[in-house]
């Protein structure tokens, strides 16, 4: 799993911190490899936790900036999610 990468975005692990739309590219696609490895459907999302999928598209092409509290929301569904 990206959890590596992802802790590695979040806390700065790096002296080349990226410029902002870099950064939620990087993101988004983690997010994505996450979602897909764990067999999550956009709507299952869009059902359980109300992101729908136009909304999760966006942040997955690092398009919209994520909001802290839907990439909990997103993270926690896509570790928890027990629907394979």
């Amino acid at each position: 799993m990206k959890n590596q990468e992802l802790y590695d975005i979040f806390t700065a692990k790096t002296t080349d911190i990226p410029p902002e739309d870099i950064y939620y590219q990087r993101l988004g696609r983690i997010l994505h490899e996450m979602r897909i490895q764990q067999g999550v459907t956009p709507q299952q999302i869009h059902n359980d936790i109300g992101i729908t999928p136009d909304e999760l598209r966006r942040y997955e092409d690092g398009v919209s900036e994520i909001t802290i509290y839907n990439l909990l929301l997103l993270l926690s569904y896509i570790e928890h999610n027990t629907d394979k």
